[in-house]
């Protein structure tokens, strides 16, 4: 998979009436709280990163796939199904495979039949993971192989990243990264990017 181009993050699924599970909401807050600390302003002193950017967005991405492999799992190899369908934090399902009409739960044969919709974030924003489209529609069967060769990539990262791949992640991080507001230090009035440090000083 590419992952070459940036595209703003929407609410996107091709199931009706789908609803956001815990996960989630959880995979929503793992960024949240990065943002929070990045933007809050309430310190006298810039935001700092330890580890810089790069990484720390790696992992967050990686937390994200693994709640998103967690849930697969639990959906088609286990046979733990809803009334409906819920997003994962990085793919939902498309076409819900329905129980009888004695409310039998689908078999897991009949939820591998389903399709799925797959997407990866950074941050709020969507990469290109196929050419020219930051989705992908696959086979449900598929879905947890797709996911692991995924988290795969980006864990990859860390120990190279000289890769297109890599670079345009770095990329969208240091843009998700920027605090959204001023520094609280006085004179200090934007925040601009240190590539020395993989961080944002306060200018």
């Amino acid at each position: 998979m590419l992952w070459l181009v940036r595209k703003r993050s929407v609410d996107f699924c091709d199931a009706k009436s789908v609803k956001q599970s815990r996960n989630k909401q959880k995979a929503n807050l793992i960024y949240t709280e990065w943002s929070l600390n990045m933007s809050s302003g309430l310190s006298n002193e810039p935001p700092k990163i330890v580890d810089g950017i790069f990484p720390t967005f790696v992992n967050l991405t990686l937390k994200s796939l693994a709640i998103s492999l967690e849930d697969a799992k639990n959906r088609y190899e286990k046979g733990i199904v809803g009334e409906e369908a819920v997003a994962s934090a990085n793919w939902a399902v498309t076409n819900q495979a329905i129980g009888d009409e004695r409310g039998i739960p689908p078999t897991k044969e009949k939820l591998l039949q389903e399709e799925v919709v797959l997407w990866l974030n950074v941050g709020d924003e969507r990469l290109e993971i196929v050419p020219g489209n930051d989705h992908a529609t696959i086979a449900a069967s598929a879905l947890i192989n797709a996911l692991e060769e995924m988290s795969s990539m980006v864990e990859g990262f860390l120990s190279d990243r000289s890769s297109e791949q890599a670079q345009e992640f770095h990329r969208v991080a240091i843009l998700q990264a920027k605090p959204e507001k001023s520094p609280s230090l006085e004179g200090k009035t934007d925040w601009q990017y240190d590539k020395n440090t993989d961080t944002y000083n306060a200018v």
